[in-house]
């Protein structure tokens, strides 16, 4: 599966994801804009290094949609064609969905504390991130003592690996895209991670 981070404006960014199963999806604007690590390529590489199958990827790759992603336009298909293959794509999301249990929380709470923690190390300290630090000491104490060993021993490779997207990203002008494929962090011409 390859995944399409679009920078598609000074501060917007869209995605596209082409599947060797099922219809490309797309996400226009995708929300989370941020300059250094949008949102969404948070969830990529948490969910990557920390191999959770049924987060937001995992879910897409297994032919769901993640709750948020809507099939690509019909480009050539029929309008009748292309909405029930909407129809379909939504009732399988959901069902992934419904069925993607703690791994699911998971990749919610490894998106926060990962992100916090990393930009604690990468920017200056303002109270506003004292107060996002204090929040995640919270969440962290959330996590059974196996949650946080694992994010522990994984906090090195994913750090890393938000170096390596931010630094690609910021460069990208308007227009271009960072397109990786899941779930090796591989960068279509050479790797990330």
């Amino acid at each position: 599966m390859k995944v399409h981070f679009i920078r598609s404006g000074e501060r917007r960014y869209a995605m596209r994801i082409e599947r060797g199963s099922g219809p490309m999806l797309e996400m226009d604007p995708a929300p989370g804009f941020d300059r250094d690590l949008p949102h969404d390529m948070v969830h990529f590489v948490v969910e990557a290094v920390l191999g959770l199958k049924s987060g937001v990827f995992g879910q897409i790759a297994a032919g769901g949609n993640a709750g948020s992603f809507h099939i690509g336009g019909p480009q050539g298909a029929d309008a009748k064609d292309h909405r029930r293959a909407a129809r379909k794509q939504a009732a399988k999301g959901a069902a992934l969905l419904k069925a993607q249990g703690r791994e699911g929380e998971l990749s919610e709470l490894a998106a926060f504390l990962f992100d916090i923690g990393w930009r604690s190390e990468t920017r200056a300290s303002s109270a506003a991130q004292q107060a996002a630090l204090g929040e995640a000491a919270r969440v962290r104490a959330t996590l059974s003592g196996e949650e946080r060993a694992r994010f522990e021993a994984a906090q090195a490779d994913i750090f890393a690996a938000f170096d390596a997207a931010s630094k690609v990203w910021r460069a990208l002008k308007v227009g271009e895209a960072l397109v990786l494929e899941w779930p090796t962090l591989r960068r279509i011409d050479h790797p990330i991670g």
